[in-house]
């Protein structure tokens, strides 16, 4: 199986890893990548970096185009010799439909379209998987392999990409938004800020490893809610304010934009 990247980004090298470091040993061939960053050579093992639009005298039965949203027309037609009919090409950029890509590419390709996370650099990804219905099962179990290698898979219809980008996609970066809330609501004497923040990221941890054993998250926030207590005042305000109808309209405003990039 001849593989290709286009993008060397954090995921694409997220999913360079998973490949090389899965137990499966996915790979018998070298991947080749091909990438517009300014390093004038990359070292890796069964990796070979050529800058986009360098010639090569490879037949890739899987092209993965891990490249911004923005970028992917431009990547496609600086690497245009590289594609030719019935490949398959694996997608990540939010938004872009399989329709986009059949566009851009002008060849009888097969397309993936996935969602993986940030996540996927410590192999504890969530990423959604559309597969076009004709590709054969061989090529589809490679590539389910590959994204299993940086954490778990749900395979979803391609109108659901785009809730999925809101929600999974996107995810990390709510949650963070939070944490940073947390960490800059309000300062101790004797606690400096880095170990606070440290901190904070235990009590994240530490709570995930609850809500993974409990079969009801709200009972679960309710049992550590006393009445009349600190807590239920904390919660009260985020009632007050909203919080559950905004953090809904947010993820509804993401899924939109994605909707709006696949026009």
């Amino acid at each position: 199986m001849n593989i290709a990247f286009i993008g060397y980004g954090n995921m694409g090298s997220a999913l360079l890893n998973g490949i090389l470091a899965s137990e499966k040993k996915l790979l018998d061939t070298n991947i080749y990548v091909f990438h517009n960053k300014n390093e004038k050579s990359f070292q890796r093992e069964r990796c070979i970096f050529k800058k986009s639009g360098e010639s090569v005298e490879v037949d890739f039965d899987i092209i993965f185009l891990c490249t911004k949203p923005k970028d992917i027309e431009k990547s496609i037609n600086e690497n245009s010799k590289i594609f030719n009919d019935n490949q398959v090409i694996v997608s990540i950029a939010a938004g872009l439909s399989s329709k986009n890509i059949k566009n851009f590419i002008q060849k009888k390709i097969f397309v993936v379209r996935a969602m993986p996370n940030l996540c996927a650099i410590f192999s504890e990804s969530i990423t959604g998987l559309f597969f076009d219905e004709l590709i054969d099962n061989t090529k589809k179990e490679f590539i389910k392999n590959i994204f299993n290698s940086v954490g778990h898979i749900r395979e979803i219809d391609e109108d659901e990409m785009h809730l999925f980008t809101a929600i999974f996609g996107s995810g990390p970066a709510y949650i963070m938004y939070f944490i940073e809330s947390l960490i800059n609501s309000g300062n101790f004497k004797n606690i400096k800020e880095e170990d606070k923040s440290i901190l904070i990221l235990h009590l994240l941890n530490s709570t995930s490893k609850m809500l993974f054993v409990s079969e009801d998250i709200k009972y679960l926030r309710s049992q550590v809610t006393s009445k009349g207590g600190t807590t239920e005042a904390a919660i009260k305000i985020f009632e007050n304010k909203k919080l559950s109808k905004t953090i809904k309209e947010a993820v509804e405003n993401a899924a939109k934009k994605s909707l709006d990039l696949s026009k």
